[in-house]
């Protein structure tokens, strides 16, 4: 990743029809390419404490060195993407920062006052959504300084720089 750690690294929205999103951002806004992962295996919900069975899935692009993500969530399970539609909103549904002290971070947002709204693990690497809805408008999402999210990122991040707009939307290998 070219962005140094704990920089903003992502931006990414909810959105209600992942197709229709991804047309606009590779067509209008000539973002990509859009990797996509369908039902993205997120392991080891947690939606404020309890257990959770969130089904999305997701795609990501990068502007630049900004990774974009678009993210739609096909079953009713309580989590924080429905939350923000049932709440009417639109735009940026969270931040996303690479801590270089995942564990560390993770304490200090805990003692500002902020609650996990969401946790799990993704190929047994944790993440976090805090709910900073009242500090910032949006919740603040920590990964793990961990191989899986770096390489991934890397290969998105990759495939922006010479993108020239042919093939914008590809399936993220599992």
């Amino acid at each position: 990743m070219t962005q140094p750690l704990y920089s903003v690294r992502q931006l990414a929205y909810v959105v209600r029809d992942l197709d229709a999103a991804l047309r606009y951002w590779t067509q209008t806004l000539r973002t990509g390419p859009f990797f996509v992962l369908e039902h993205c295996p997120l392991e080891d919900q947690r939606y404020y404490g309890a257990p959770a069975d969130t089904d999305i899935s997701v795609a990501l692009g990068n502007s630049g060195a900004l990774q974009i993500e678009l993210i739609q969530q096909h079953n009713d399970a309580p989590s924080v993407y429905r939350d923000f539609l049932d709440a009417g909103r639109t735009g940026v549904h969270h931040i996303g920062l690479m801590p270089e002290d995942y564990a560390a971070q993770c304490a200090r947002y805990r003692a500002l006052g902020h609650r996990a709204a969401f946790e799990c693990t993704l190929g047994g690497a944790p993440l976090v959504y805090f709910d900073t809805l009242d500090a910032v408008g949006h919740y603040i999402e920590l990964w793990d300084n961990s191989p899986v999210f770096k390489d991934l990122f890397q290969v998105i991040e990759d495939a922006a720089v010479a993108w020239d707009g042919r093939d914008p939307i590809r399936a993220l290998p599992r």
